[in-house]
């Protein structure tokens, strides 16, 4: 799984990269907080973190879905904290990030260079090339045709299926939910 902020390389080139660099890490917090509990955190990418784990069938969903309402609690809650005492970049334009989660099933082996744990193989590769995609959304759930099968049938049914193409793996079949319902549940 790959837990992605949407709208962070915008949100970085036009903020204050103090104020920017802590409102990022905070909103990771909440994603590692949450998901963390229970998949392994592989590494942090900058603006995403890379999850694992053997766990990839119906219980995933409300996992996500209560990563995506930790994520945005924890983004009222820091942008309520500086909006009275910032009127920086980075504090006004924070309410414009989200996130998005790239999930897929499959395998993969491990290496270590030097200190550093490395996962190798196609499936990890389809996750990072399915990040830049054309769901028309910037919150969602984006899951491979591997990862659905897992699912319970009502759970799947809520996936919008389309086809995206990658590059050097070509077509692949995959669904999103978006997240914007959820949303509701916020206030």
């Amino acid at each position: 799984m790959l837990v992605d902020i949407s709208g962070y390389t915008t949100f970085v080139a036009e903020t204050e990269l103090t104020h920017s660099q802590i409102l990022v890490a905070e909103l990771l917090d909440a994603v590692l907080q949450s998901l963390g509990a229970h998949l392994e955190v592989s590494r942090l990418e900058g603006d995403a973190v890379f999850f694992v784990g053997s766990s990839t069938g119906p219980e995933l969903m409300g996992w996500f879905d209560e990563t995506y309402l930790a994520f945005h609690r924890r983004l009222r809650k820091v942008v309520a904290e500086r909006a009275v005492n910032c009127p920086c970049q980075a504090c006004v334009r924070a309410p414009t990030l989200t996130v998005k989660v790239i999930a897929h099933h499959g395998h993969y082996s491990r290496f270590r260079v030097g200190q550093v744990e490395q996962l190798h193989g196609t499936d990890v590769i389809v996750l990072h090339r399915l990040a830049k995609n054309h769901v028309p959304s910037h919150e969602y759930i984006l899951a491979t045709a591997a990862l659905l099968e897992r699912l319970l049938p009502e759970q799947a049914a809520d996936f919008v299926r389309l086809e995206e193409v990658v590059a050097d793996l070509g077509a692949l079949s995959v669904g999103y939910r978006d997240f914007a319902p959820l949303r509701a549940l916020l206030h």
